[in-house]
């Protein structure tokens, strides 16, 4: 299975543990905090690796809290680091 696909997987998930995390990184966005801070905090970290972190980023709330630049920056950034 392909990064893509374990993306698609994820993102499809109505879980309570990634719904939240949804939640959490959208509330630190409206606080002011930037996409790169917020997917690098522990509280994220700690319950995320980097495919899940990835996934975040597909989420229609996450994309209408971030800019289409800082997406597509933070979405090469997760993928390159996947890649290694």
């Amino acid at each position: 299975m392909g990064l893509r696909d374990q993306v698609d997987k994820l993102v499809s998930d109505s879980g309570a543990k990634h719904k939240r995390l949804v939640e959490y990184v959208v509330r630190q966005l409206g606080a002011g905090r930037s996409l790169h801070t917020v997917l690098e905090d522990p509280y994220v970290t700690n319950r995320l690796g980097l495919v899940d972190r990835r996934a975040l980023l597909e989420e229609p709330e996450v994309i209408e809290a971030a800019s289409e630049e800082t997406l597509s920056q933070m979405r090469e950034h997760l993928e390159a680091i996947a890649d290694d």
